[in-house]
């Protein structure tokens, strides 16, 4: 069959209704509850469990599930893993409506962690229900739906460590305003903790305060420059920002206590335990030595750096331009370059994968994407499934 009919052919087996409908329940959950996985596990394995899907939902920790689901190829090509993570960070404030209850306004769907990612999550289940019925594809198709990306990607890397694959293509459906993006950066988020002691403002000679400190360890550390090796795919990093400074418990008192936290976003090459030493060093050369000081690495992501060429990206070119009108921008350009995505964790399994979504991530009320996007890339997921290792 030729490109273009199958193209067409995807492009008709996916309902943008159906691709609304998942998006609305996925984000329709709770977004403060801490194990929000669960009912949005369920969610996508009632949607997928129909002939022709295997569908597997299993705890990685308690009540916090991957949901795995694989459409069998004939076997011409390796699988193609669309992946995505369902827990999801939302905005906490400053919303016109309810981010619980999802809303459609000028051919846009608001709601509470759609962007990231549970937009692009439902996309991908809608491509992957609706391939049964499109046909046999030339390999497997393959959706990871992981727990936990926030932390550590826990759940992609559980997902990849015990169902794989090892091989073929991966897609991570995180925001790229449906441009193919192709790296980001690894992240250290660290902690430093400050500690002295505390007397009353009539008495505060003989106090050890921490707020001081940690006032010049901050404009310390914002204009320092981490040792690296420049990556060419990675101009604008490494990337500080320190987002927390805690200190102190009454305005009449000495702040015994100080916790600064922070997140670097990384070039390849730079480690965890040069990376504490610099931040260490930097906290020993502004404290006084009566202030106890700890730094720790409390987070870390491993950088992503994916293709800039080959089948997958000509696919989903191809898949785009006919479906949606528009060629996708092969792009490594910022916000996405200082993201962290679970991409890194496909690459390492032995996937050729990009980064590929829908909707632009601003982490702010109000969160929104465009309906003929969120369907149009339901239906470049399934097309490009349809497209690789197909009889030319």
């Amino acid at each position: 069959m030729r490109m273009t009919d199958l193209i067409e052919r995807a492009s008709n087996a996916v309902d943008t209704r159906r691709v609304v409908d998942l998006t609305r329940a996925l984000c329709g959950v709770r977004w403060d509850d801490p194990q929000a996985e669960g009912p949005r596990a369920e969610i996508i394995a009632g949607a997928l469990e129909q002939a022709g899907v295997d569908v597997h939902i299993a705890d990685v920790v308690e009540g916090r599930p991957n949901v795995i689901a694989r459409v069998p190829g004939e076997g011409k090509r390796p699988p193609l893993v669309l992946q995505g993570h369902i827990d999801a960070g939302i905005y906490p404030s400053g919303w016109t409506r309810d981010p619980d209850d999802p809303w459609e306004d000028g051919g846009k769907l608001y709601g509470g962690g759609i962007t990231d990612m549970l937009g692009g999550v439902a996309a991908m289940v809608a491509a992957v229900e609706a391939a049964p019925a499109f046909g046999p594809l030339p390999g497997d198709l393959l959706l990871h739906a992981t727990m936990y990306h926030n932390g550590s990607g826990l759940g992609a890397k559980y997902a990849l460590k015990t169902e794989g694959p090892s091989e073929g293509y991966g897609i991570c459906g995180e925001p790229s305003d449906l441009d193919i993006h192709t790296a980001n950066g690894g992240a250290f988020k660290f902690e430093i903790r400050l500690t002295g002691t505390s007397q009353h403002v009539s008495r505060m000679e003989s106090a050890v305060d921490t707020l001081g400190p940690a006032v010049a360890v901050y404009d310390k550390l914002v204009d320092h420059r981490f040792a690296h090796e420049a990556e060419a795919r990675l101009p604008d990093l490494p990337r500080l920002l320190i987002g927390e400074l805690h200190a102190g418990e009454a305005p009449a008192a000495v702040a015994e206590s100080a916790t600064i936290r922070g997140d670097l976003r990384y070039v390849p090459g730079m480690n965890r335990s040069e990376v504490r030493q610099e931040i260490l060093d930097i906290v020993e050369s502004v404290t006084p030595d009566d202030v106890g000081r700890r730094v720790r690495i409390i987070g870390l992501h491993q950088p992503f750096l994916g293709a800039t060429a080959g089948p997958l990206i000509d696919a989903i070119t191809s898949a785009q331009t006919r479906i949606l009108g528009s060629v996708p921008r092969v792009t490594n350009e910022l916000p996405g370059q200082s993201f962290v995505t679970d991409a890194a964790d496909l690459v390492a399994a032995g996937l050729e994968t990009v980064v590929y979504g829908v909707g632009s991530w601003y982490y702010a009320p109000d969160e929104w994407v465009y309906i003929d996007h969120l369907a149009g890339s339901a239906r470049v997921y399934l097309a490009v499934a349809a497209l690789l290792g197909a009889d030319s």
